[in-house]
């Protein structure tokens, strides 16, 4: 009996406690890709118009995928599932919000890759993308971000970040910036001596060269300029 007055109590609270973390984070994805269409539509408008070249589109993919083409990058923004705690580490444990409320810890997740456009058009399997940032969401609808700066510096705090309109905005036009500002680099001369029969059929197909940002440099860990 008392196992199963336990189970009644996390069920109740724990499992309860999730569940509306990841209905606040399923509405901040939905809200997000509102923004991500309007800013899409607006930045095309006003680029289109100087160069047909460049242009900026807005794709979703399902219920928890959409992506942002701009140029040669895309932002691939993706809603995880579950829901997830902190380890005892982590600093969001040091939070007087948390210390509070200990349940406003389990957040759903929502990630954003950089890709090379090039590399989902050609589905390039081998092609890295490359993290910019994670957008925690609780059951009371706050949020924080980790990843790349400046995001990591300016929603930091969860217990002082909400879901605005603006807010979303901003997360969206900081991450198309530190993509823009994170170029594709040409991998040192000796990372390509050699190529395999594979690559070479490849390249023939016109996929090309496996391909990211930092092809060839020391790990797929090492920093961005912008880091």
């Amino acid at each position: 009996m008392k196992n199963l007055e336990t189970i009644q109590q996390l069920l109740l609270e724990k499992s309860s406690t999730k569940q509306k973390a990841y209905r606040e984070t399923r509405e901040v994805f939905k809200q997000l890709k509102i923004a991500a269409q309007q800013l899409a539509k607006e930045l095309n408008e006003k680029v289109v118009t100087v160069d047909p070249s460049v242009e900026v589109k807005f794709y979703e993919k399902s219920e928890f995928e959409f992506h942002l083409k701009f140029s040669g990058d895309t932002l691939v923004w993706m809603m995880h599932t579950n829901v997830f705690d902190f380890d005892n580490s982590h600093f969001i444990h040091q939070s007087p919000y948390i210390k509070e409320n200990p349940m406003a810890v389990y957040c759903g997740m929502i990630q954003v890759y950089n890709f090379l456009a090039d590399s989902l058009k050609y589905n390039r399997e081998g092609d890295l993308g490359y993290l910019v940032g994670r957008m925690f969401v609780n059951m009371d609808g706050k949020f924080m971000m980790e990843g790349k700066r400046p995001l990591s510096l300016l929603y930091a705090n969860i217990a002082e970040n909400t879901v605005e309109a603006a807010t979303l905005r901003n997360i969206l036009t900081e991450s198309m910036h530190y993509c823009l500002n994170f170029d594709l680099q040409a991998p040192p001369l000796e990372a390509l001596n050699y190529i395999s029969v594979e690559q070479k059929n490849m390249m023939s197909y016109s996929t090309g060269m496996p391909t990211g940002k930092m092809l060839g440099f020391r790990n797929q860990e090492d920093q961005s300029p912008l880091e």
